[in-house]
C-alpha cells in the first residue's frame, strides 16, 4: 500500500521544502554578492595603493616598501626581491588582473612610471579566503536552520489552519441521524471551504434521515397491517383445535399452521423492534433476569421441540441482568431458537446462559439430506433482521455451522 501522510504533515513538509529552497537561494545570492564585493574592494585597494606608490616613486625614485602582509611591489629592471616574477613580467598596464587558479586569489595592478619602467602591485587575498570559507559554513548552517524553522512553523500553522476540519470531523463522528434526527453543522463554522463542507454534510444528513424515516415508517406500517390477518388466522386455527371435530392428521396439520403463524408473529415482532430501536436509547428498559426469560421462551416452544423430536438441555444462571428491554431480548432469542431448529429432526438443543452471553446449539442430524446442505445463515427467516437489531444494541452475534450439521449461535452482550 502507498505510504500516506496526514494533511498536517504534508503542509509541514511543503513549508520545509519552501524554506530549503528560499534559504538555499539566499545563500547562493549572498555568496555571489560576497565574491563580487571582494573583487570591487580588491580593485579599489589596488587603485589607491597604486596611486600612492607611483607618486612616491616619482618623487623619490625608489619604492617606499616592497612587501607587507597583503601587498607585494615589484619593479621592472630591478634586482633581487624587487624583480618581478616571470608570470607578472608579461602583464601590460591597465585594469587589475586576477591571477591564480584556486583560492586564495591574487590581484595585480600594473602601472607605467615616468622613466618607462613598470610597477607591479600584487594584493594577496589569503585572509579573505579563510573568511569566505567561514562565511560558506555559516550559510550552510543558515540553510539547515531555515529549513527546520520552516518545517516547525508549517507544522504549527497547519495545526491551527486545519483545526476547523478536525472539529468538523469530531462532530460528524458522533452524528446519528437515524436516532437523533439531522443535526445542523454549518451554523458552527465560518462561510468558507470548511463551512461549505459542513453544509454538504447537513444536506447529506437530511437525505439520510429521510431514507431512514421512510424505511422505519414502512416497516412499522407493514408489521401493523400484517398483524390483523395474522390474528384472524391464528384465531381460526385455535377455534378449529378447540372444536374437537378434527382428526389426528388434521390436528397435526393445524398445529403446524399454528407454529408457522407463531413464526410469522416473531418476524413481525422483529420488524417492529427494528423499526423502533432507532428511536430508543440504549439504556431504555432493563431485563433483570435473563435466565427466566429463556425459560419462558423454551416453555412456549415445548410443543414445537417435541414435534421435531428434540431433547432439551438448559444450563441457566440466575439474576443475569441485561440493559435492554425484555421485548427486544424475547424477539432476538425467539428467532434464534427458531433458526437453529428450523431444519432439525432429532438431536439435542443445548441452551446455556452466562453473565455475558447466551449460547444456543443444536447437536444432531438435520431433517433431510437437502437441509444438511443448506446454510442456516442464508435460509433462516428473519436472521438478517436479528443481526441488525444486535448491531443496534452493540451486541455480537456469532454463528457456526459445522460440517456434521450442528448449528450454534452465541449472542454476546457488550
Amino acid at each position: 500500500m502507498p505510504f500516506k501522510l496526514s494533511l498536517r504533515t504534508r503542509v509541514a513538509l511543503t513549508f520545509a521544502l519552501l524554506g530549503l529552497v528560499v534559504s538555499a537561494c539566499l545563500a547562493f545570492i549572498s555568496l555571489h554578492f560576497s565574491a563580487a564585493y571582494v573583487g570591487r574592494v580588491a580593485r579599489e585597494m589596488l587603485r589607491v595603493e597604486g596611486e600612492y606608490i607611483v607618486q612616491r616613486y616619482a618623487e623619490f625614485g625608489a619604492l617606499p616598501h616592497t612587501h607587507s602582509a597583503h601587498f607585494r611591489i615589484f619593479l621592472s629592471g630591478a634586482k633581487g626581491n624587487e624583480a618581478p616574477p616571470v608570470e607578472l613580467a608579461a602583464l601590460q598596464p591597465g585594469d587589475p588582473y586576477e591571477i591564480g587558479d584556486s583560492d586564495p586569489h591574487r590581484y595585480v595592478a600594473v602601472h607605467a612610471t615616468a622613466d618607462g619602467r613598470r610597477l607591479y602591485i600584487v594584493l594577496d587575498m589569503g585572509m579573505e579566503g579563510v573568511r569566505e570559507r567561514r562565511w560558506t559554513r555559516d550559510l550552510i548552517a543558515l540553510v539547515v536552520f531555515g529549513t527546520i524553522l520552516s518545517a516547525w512553523l508549517g507544522w504549527f500553522w497547519a495545526g491551527r489552519a486545519i483545526e476547523p476540519v478536525r472539529r468538523l470531523a469530531r462532530r460528524v463522528e458522533v452524528l446519528e441521524p437515524s436516532r437523533r434526527g439531522a443535526e445542523k453543522l454549518s451554523p458552527g463554522f465560518a462561510e468558507d471551504e470548511v463551512g461549505a463542507l459542513a453544509l454538504a454534510f447537513d444536506n447529506y444528513q437530511e437525505k439520510l434521515y429521510g431514507y431512514v424515516r421512510r424505511e422505519r415508517t414502512f416497516t412499522a406500517d407493514a408489521s401493523h397491517e400484517l398483524r390483523t390477518p395474522l390474528a384472524v388466522i391464528r384465531g381460526a386455527i385455535e377455534v378449529l383445535l378447540d372444536s374437537g371435530q378434527c382428526g389426528a392428521a388434521i390436528v397435526t396439520r393445524l398445529k403446524r399452521m399454528q407454529r408457522g403463524a407463531d413464526e410469522l408473529r416473531d418476524l413481525l415482532d422483529a420488524l417492529l423492534v427494528l423499526a423502533r430501536s432507532d428511536e430508543s436509547d440504549a439504556n431504555e428498559g432493563r431485563t433483570p433476569d435473563l435466565d427466566e426469560l429463556v425459560r419462558s421462551l423454551l416453555a412456549e416452544r415445548r410443543d414445537a421441540l417435541n414435534e421435531k423430536h428434540l431433547g432439551l438441555q438448559h444450563e441457566g444462571m440466575a439474576n443475569v441482568a441485561v440493559a435492554a428491554p425484555q421485548k427486544v431480548l424475547r424477539v432476538i432469542l425467539g428467532n434464534l431458537l427458531r433458526a437453529v431448529t428450523q431444519f432439525a429432526d432429532g438431536g439435542v438443543l443445548r441452551v446455556a446462559v452466562t453473565p455475558d452471553a447466551v449460547r444456543i446449539v443444536h447437536e444432531g442430524p438435520p431433517a433431510t439430506a437437502e437441509a444438511a446442505s443448506l446454510d442456516v445463515r442464508e435460509h433462516a427467516l428473519g436472521l438478517g433482521m436479528i443481526r441488525r437489531v444486535c448491531e443496534r444494541w452493540g451486541w455480537r452475534l456469532e454463528e457456526n455451522v459445522a460440517a456434521n450439521g450442528d448449528h450454534a449461535f452465541v449472542l454476546r452482550f457488550a
